[in-house]
């Protein structure tokens, strides 16, 4: 019995199909690469997938690596963490301090390399008739100067100088903002300053003390009246740091060097003249 037409056309597809079958999958089995590519990725298990690396650690296995002192010498001279009234370049300072150095610009101030934190600083000043010695007038005004430019906004300020009587600013003594107008007024007013009579703070300090600022710094170069000390010690009941700079070296007795240490402040001894440098601080 013959096969009819339908039948046999029947047969020959069949017969394309298996042979297409056959074709394909011996491609696949000489280019494995391209069965790769056409074939879905496989999901990762969760225990297969990478971890976050841990941070580097110190070579002695102890934490996070440490700075070395070059690396930490070369963070603290960045220009981002420069030091009130300096600029990059800068010689460093003949009173250097490190004192309060990590703290930002307007929280901090320096005075003859005493550092005090804070936001307002009261400035007390002998103007006696020895200050004009070894040009020790001159070289307040001019440490003077430098330190309150060197006050940044929020910052706050007040300049008092005294001999047996006791002068503030004009209008004061009051907290003045550490801008640019007060700045200039302070560098008019200092031209009136003259050296001139005894020396007695108390007046000047008591004033200073009830701005109730964060600190307070007295120089002088004169042996103080008898009872000074303990009169300071009376009016300064907030305990606010009171950071003595000695002009003549201790030579004038011990009472700045007795006022810093009950106050919580800072004894420093400054000694010199514009042609010679000071010494370092005790």
């Amino acid at each position: 019995m013959r096969p009819s037409p339908r039948t046999t056309v029947a047969v020959g597809l069949a017969l394309i199909v298996v042979a297409a079958s056959v074709f394909a999958h011996a491609r696949q089995a000489a280019d494995p690469k391209a069965a790769a590519e056409k074939s879905p990725p496989a999901k990762a298990h969760p225990e297969a997938r990478e971890k976050p690396r841990p941070r580097p650690k110190d070579e002695r296995g102890g934490g996070p690596r440490v700075l070395t002192k070059a690396e930490a010498e070369a963070r603290r001279n960045s220009p981002f963490l420069l030091r009130p009234g300096t600029s990059p370049g800068d010689p460093p300072s003949k009173y250097d301090s490190d004192d309060a150095r990590d703290d930002p610009p307007w929280r901090q101030a320096s005075f003859f390399g005493v550092r005090a934190r804070g936001r307002f600083f009261v400035y007390v000043l002998d103007q006696s008739g020895s200050m004009v010695d070894d040009d020790r007038l001159t070289r307040a005004t001019i440490e003077l100067r430098r330190s309150v430019f060197a006050l940044q906004s929020p910052q706050r300020f007040e300049v008092i100088f005294y001999n047996d009587e006791s002068t503030a600013m004009p209008g004061g003594p009051i907290p003045r903002t550490a801008d640019q107008h007060n700045k200039e007024l302070l560098t008019s007013w200092l031209r009136l300053i003259d050296p001139d009579g005894e020396t007695d703070p108390r007046g000047a300090i008591q004033q200073a003390l009830a701005l109730r600022p964060d600190a307070v710094f007295l120089l002088s170069d004169g042996e103080f009246p008898e009872g000074t000390v303990d009169a300071v010690a009376r009016v300064n009941r907030r305990k606010i740091p009171i950071h003595c700079i000695d002009l003549a070296g201790g030579l004038a007795g011990d009472h700045l060097q007795r006022i810093a240490a009950a106050s919580g402040g800072r004894y420093v001894s400054r000694p010199g003249n514009l042609q010679g440098g000071g010494v370092p601080a005790r």
